[in-house]
């Protein structure tokens, strides 16, 4: 009787095959054995391993099978850069081409907010569009500045990419008074996207929700869809997008109240389809005072679902249901927080359960975060599974389909800030925004069982290489912190920032210090850009490495063109430097240049403090263009960039 071969297998198999195979490297290699499998693998074994490595990160699905190679190795270099904590930050404004509305103005430069004691709270929103390849899209940013909105239009097509910038401010605005709170863009596949103009929903403090609609080519004039809100401040809001269905926006009015809208751009002005008031539960009036109950946060769960976060409370999540008449008057749920390990120090006054009963734990529930679904898990999971971030520095995960009212708490030994904003990554990461010391936390969910890991891919490879066993999987959290801080900005009594109100630099070390994370954005689950909106500034991580000479180029520019545009950077600024002091911090403003971070590493429970060296400084220990790892680089030896080192840092 004839042996079976691999390839005499039947599709069915080799797909069950594919999904155990650990690395691209083992998909790549399959595909060399013979013809029929190299044409399984162009056909099928690359969106299996996505879709077995990668289930809750990509979501994009293509005609064409033989994109999928590209998408394996956009996701599996982002792994990589994730894991070793490789990214370069800089610093984004409108800059270049920019048009200002209204009026359809070409100003030279972006002129920054003013006339605050403090600094602006940017409010972020971004999203990506994908074309017929996954290397063809176009990145579409927003942020606030005080009253004004910046959108950025970034298109990247055969290795060549186009930026455009569009800003709106109202011609009465004024500072603090009329600052945006809360900021969503519509997609253009959404119902109510417009292909000829870039359209986004604004709340500001002083009551005012609109549509905005801005033209993206020349000569246009901006049109605008008021929201009723009776004079309410904005607080929150949610925005629920399904592809080419109408869009349903949640607000938050002043500190009880919650109204739906269906937006349709086609009106002058919209009236809330539904409402519902949130009241604390009958208390003294001391209690009240002391409490001060008030929304906090509004997130759609699903198209059936809407959570809202309240506090202090001892019941601070509501979950409501939304019918075809509106929101339910009642909560379908009320989650609350009855952790052990819980700092009773930090909660806020909450009334004991019975006159002579335990003290319940109370909180306010800052932001909300719907988890993206999986492609392995039942179409039923979408929607039920979220987090939430809390006052008492914890972030928890909750599901709607279990009985207990927390199934995960994350915290951090070192840090007790508020956490202030919330971007899972996927099911695998989730980044939190702090309320003090510009700080980023970085958490390990995995909550995938065969979610793609580069250091247990190495790993693998490895020991197969020596042995031919499977290795042990390893599964130790890989929690981390950053400092958005950087500590290679000019010092703050230079010539260079002396007499710059509100600007990030301008302040003392210790407020620019004590800034808090407001708000957090990516492009897509599976983009390797993240974007921070923390006091006047907004940072963008870009998780690529500075040594990686093959980037992605669905994202990034070749390593050549990055080390030659480098260098004209560098010599540029030399210049600037020598003749110019305040055109160098210009230049530093509009994200020309690499910032120089610190984190505290938390692997496996040890605190470790590394600091970022230089972009040039790295090149230059490395050897210059090898892309090798020098013996002086401390963070190179644990599976670190190479741009880290041990210490220092945070001055």
């Amino acid at each position: 009787m004839a042996s079976t071969t691999l390839s005499d297998l039947p599709p069915e198999l080799l797909d069950h095959i594919a999904t155990y195979l650990p690395t691209a490297q083992s998909i790549s290699r399959l595909g060399t054995a013979s013809k029929s499998l190299h044409a399984f693998v162009e056909k099928n074994a690359w969106q299996t391993f996505v879709r077995a490595r990668f289930p809750s990160l990509h979501t994009h699905y293509f005609d064409d099978p033989t994109s999928y190679q590209s998408v394996v190795r956009s996701l599996s270099t982002a792994s990589r850069a994730w894991d070793r904590r490789a990214f370069n930050a800089r610093y984004v404004e409108p800059h270049g081409d920019i048009r200002a509305y209204p009026g359809d103005k070409r100003p030279e430069r972006w002129k920054r907010p003013r006339g605050q004691t403090i600094g602006f709270t940017p409010q972020l929103d971004v999203y990506e569009d994908v074309g017929p390849r996954w290397q063809d899209r176009e990145e579409t940013l927003a942020f606030s500045a005080g009253a004004e909105v910046c959108v950025r239009k970034k298109r990247r097509r055969d290795g060549r990419e186009s930026v455009m910038w569009m800003t709106y401010r109202p011609l009465s605005a004024y500072e603090g008074r009329d600052d945006v709170t809360t900021l969503h863009l519509l997609r253009l596949n959404s119902g109510a996207g417009d292909g000829r103009t870039q359209r986004l929903i604004t709340g500001t403090a002083n009551g005012v929700l609109r549509l905005l609609s801005l033209p993206q080519r020349p000569g246009g004039e901006v049109s605008t869809t008021h929201f009723t809100t009776q004079g309410l401040p904005v607080r929150s809001s949610t925005l629920l997008q399904a592809s080419f269905a109408p869009a349903l926006l949640a607000a938050s009015l002043g500190d009880s109240q919650v109204n739906l809208y269906h937006v349709d751009p086609s009106q002058r002005k919209i009236a809330p389809s539904s409402s519902i008031e949130i009241h604390p539960p009958q208390m003294s009036y001391a209690e009240q005072r002391a409490r001060h109950q008030r929304i906090w946060s509004t997130q759609f769960l699903s198209p059936q679902k809407l959570a809202v976060g309240i506090g202090p409370s001892d019941q601070p999540i509501h979950i409501y249901d939304l019918t075809p008449s509106g929101l339910t008057k009642h909560p379908s749920r009320k989650f609350s927080l009855q952790n052990t390990d819980l700092n009773l120090s930090r909660l806020d006054l909450s009334p004991p359960a019975t006159p002579t009963g335990p003290k319940k734990p109370s909180t306010s529930i800052y932001p909300l975060a719907r988890l993206p679904p999986s492609s392995t898990a039942a179409s039923t999971s979408e929607g039920t599974i979220f987090l939430s971030g809390a006052y008492d520095s914890t972030i928890r995960l909750h599901d709607l389909r279990s009985n207990r009212d927390v199934e995960q708490s994350y915290t951090d030994p070192t840090d007790d800030s508020a956490i202030y904003s919330l971007l899972p990554r996927g099911q695998e990461q989730v980044v939190a925004g702090t309320s003090r010391h510009s700080l980023l936390k970085f958490f390990d969910l995995r909550l995938g069982a065969r979610c793609y890991d580069y250091l247990d891919a190495t790993a693998a490879a490895s020991l197969q290489q020596t042995d031919g066993t499977a290795p042990q999987s390893r599964r130790e959290r890989r929690d981390w912190n950053l400092f958005l801080k950087p500590h290679n900005t000019p010092s703050s009594s230079s010539a260079a920032t002396a007499g710059r109100r509100g600007s990030y630099y301008s302040r003392s070390a210790a407020s620019s210090h004590a800034s808090s994370v407001y708000s957090l954005a990516s492009p897509s689950p599976c983009s390797p850009i993240l974007y921070a909106g923390v006091e006047s500034a907004v940072v963008e991580l870009a998780f690529t490495g500075a040594l990686d000479r093959w980037p992605d180029p669905a994202f990034f520019p070749p390593w050549q063109h990055q080390q030659q545009q480098q260098h004209r950077q560098e010599h540029r600024q030399k210049q600037q430097q020598q003749q110019q002091p305040q055109q160098q911090w210009r230049t530093k403003r509009e994200g020309s240049e690499v910032l120089d971070l610190a984190m505290y590493d938390q692997t496996g429970g040890n605190v470790k403090l590394y600091s970022q060296t230089s972009v040039a400084e790295t090149r230059r220990l490395s050897g210059n263009s090898a892309g090798r790892t020098s013996p002086q680089f401390s963070g190179g030896k644990e599976g670190l960039d190479e741009r880290w080192r041990v210490g220092g840092g945070l001055g």
